[in-house]
């Protein structure tokens, strides 16, 4: 079966982003060939980030929750109530629990999704273990070189420094991109499947085959990370990473309305901490393989 799993973590704090990462999502969804899943975590944990007085962390998510997309999706709810949890934890189970799908999509609240996404994913044959990762823009030093986009890769890594009428905007990791911009982008490119040398991987729209060598993420790292510590986990074991070279995803790094009600920011002492416990899981991990 071509069956595909889209998984999502959601922060309280992200979900004023939401309503078009899920319309890129339902717009992909209807492109493809075989039925998409959707299990979504909503996530108003507070143990990290403190909301602004008068912000309800579960309430946050009303933002999004009606979306037409989530009628059939699995929700997970996770509170102060239970141990602390985050999307290392959700990126691990979800894949550990036994689900059987051609590909579990790593989805994150702030991407946007490539309107013929899920249907390329249906056309690709791969016969072993592998995963497969969509391109990025420019990003802010060259060790990401391999995984840009084919089109963006030539130019300076501020920019073109003159960009020609016809060339589509935005251009870096650093710019907002919308779901128009996206895929008239993509439009003007076949799609082009390559097999990476080295793997470079940005968790985001990660799309991991059946038959992977689990747990790829240490059972304590519940924080931040996870994908550098999949890269390593994955070097260590050679599994192969598959990219479509010529089809951009729309990662918002810096989107407006990324922490919406929060008193705290990524670089937080609180926040330092929690990644600090998060590097010495992974490398206790690695070291153990």
């Amino acid at each position: 079966m071509n069956k595909i799993l889209y998984t999502l973590h959601v922060m309280w704090y992200e979900s004023k982003m939401l309503n078009e990462t899920l319309d890129s999502l339902n717009d992909a969804i209807k492109n493809s060939q075989d039925l998409v899943d959707i299990h979504i975590c909503l996530n108003s944990q507070t143990f990290i980030e403190k909301p602004e007085e008068g912000i309800d962390p579960e309430k946050m998510f009303d933002e999004f929750i009606s979306h037409p997309i989530l009628e059939n999706a699995v929700i997970v709810k996770k509170t102060d109530s239970d141990e602390f949890y985050n999307i290392g934890d959700w990126r691990r189970d979800i894949y550990g629990s036994g689900y059987d799908y051609k590909y579990i999509v790593w989805g994150e609240s702030d991407c946007l999704v490539p309107e013929d996404y899920f249907f390329l994913l249906n056309n690709i044959d791969i016969d072993h273990p592998h995963f497969i990762s969509l391109a990025t823009r420019k990003m802010w030093d060259a060790t990401w070189d391999d995984v840009e986009h084919v089109w963006i890769k030539p130019y300076p890594r501020n920019g073109p420094a003159e960009r020609p009428e016809q060339a589509p905007q935005p251009f870096n990791c650093t710019d907002y991109i919308s779901i128009e911009q996206l895929n008239e982008f993509n439009n003007k490119f076949d799609p082009l499947l390559v097999k990476l040398d080295r793997l470079k991987i940005d968790g985001n729209m990660t799309a991991l085959s059946k038959g992977l060598p689990y747990p790829f993420l240490p059972l304590d790292l519940h924080f931040c990370r996870e994908d550098h510590c999949l890269e390593m986990f994955f070097t260590k074991k050679q599994i192969p990473q598959y990219h479509i070279s010529t089809r951009l995803k729309g990662h918002n790094q810096v989107h407006p309305k990324k922490r919406i009600g929060t008193l705290n920011q990524k670089n937080d002492s609180l926040y330092k901490e929690y990644e600090r416990a998060a590097y010495q899981s992974i490398f206790k991990f690695i070291e153990s393989i």
